[in-house]
């Protein structure tokens, strides 16, 4: 094909389209006829294999723009596979939300057409959006089950997952450090009902769970729920969705209604020990440690547009 220069001042070689026939019940499918036959399209045969094909085809070309049919998921294998190639500075991707959830684009509205997104590196994985563990663990595993039911969409499984797990909650009791900006750090110990570490804003599709986090911010938002009474979270829940939970995320300031009950932070650096299992961008990882910290700009990203 012939090369095209991107604003960034990229050079992109090579387009390959990646589709997850699993994602949205199936649309990846319907969406592969509009594709030219000309394109190079790859339709995802198991995570596995997809994570292979991108990272293989980042080594033959790295000026490579990924076209990501699919959900976070897929999102989040791609991101995966160009970061472990070591291409991300050539390679780019572009999204097309066909998933049930779709949250990471969320974060795309204040965003250029085309910019560099940060990613976070956990353990020795990396995350696009969110890294989450806690409570929302549990309610990500309830969510999967009831997503694959008819007419049950991403954000409703949610919430069916989340009364589910209010039923059977049980609190991390975990220590978590904090590293600032400028070296510094903090330790809480306490039990806790969820820890969600933020590059992006939204996740359970459409809970604006860190409000002040910026893709490419060169820092992580995170919010903490202390360990509550389900009555209590049924009260803060609303506010959690919808982000109002805090009150100024410049200043890391909660509401003063749930200030006994949430922590807000921003920092670069974030350990939690004790967990039990990590949800990152949705993937589900049996973990007990947490290391996470943000990579600045990393993966150019090109908005799609409908």
């Amino acid at each position: 094909m012939e090369k095209i220069k991107t604003s960034l001042g990229r050079t992109i070689k090579r387009i390959l389209h990646i589709l997850n026939p699993l994602a949205g019940k199936g649309t990846a499918k319907r969406v592969r006829s509009h594709i030219k036959e000309t394109d190079e399209t790859y339709m995802s045969k198991s995570p596995t294999e997809t994570s292979a094909f991108i990272k293989d085809s980042c080594k033959i070309e790295p000026d490579t723009c990924f076209t990501v049919y699919g959900g976070d998921g897929t999102v989040h294998r791609a991101v995966n596979a160009i970061m472990d190639s070591g291409c991300q500075d050539e390679a780019m991707l572009k999204i097309v939300p066909i998933g049930s959830g779709n949250d990471f684009i969320r974060s795309f509205d204040d965003m250029p057409d085309e910019f560099v997104t940060d990613i976070m590196k956990f353990n020795d994985r990396y995350a696009a959006n969110i890294v989450n563990m806690g409570f929302d663990c549990g309610v990500v595993k309830r969510a999967d089950r009831l997503k694959k039911l008819p007419l049950i969409n991403g954000s409703a499984a949610y919430i069916l997952g989340v009364v589910g797990e209010l039923l059977h909650k049980k609190p991390l009791d975990v220590k978590v450090t904090f590293t600032y900006e400028d070296g510094t750090t903090e330790v809480i110990e306490e039990k806790l009902l969820l820890v969600a570490i933020g590059n992006g804003r939204w996740y359970g599709g459409g809970f604006k769970a860190v409000p002040g986090a910026k893709l490419d911010s060169g820092t992580l938002d995170v919010t903490i729920i202390k360990n509550v009474k389900a009555t209590t979270f049924i009260k803060l829940v609303g506010k959690f969705k919808n982000g109002t939970l805090i009150e100024d995320t410049e200043a890391c300031k909660v509401i003063p209604k749930a200030e006994k009950y949430v922590i807000y932070k921003r920092c670069i650096g974030v350990k939690v020990e004790g967990c039990e299992t990590i949800s990152a961008d949705g993937e589900l990882y049996d973990e007990s440690v947490a290391d996470v910290r943000v990579l600045p700009k990393q993966i150019s990203i090109i908005q799609h547009k409908l």
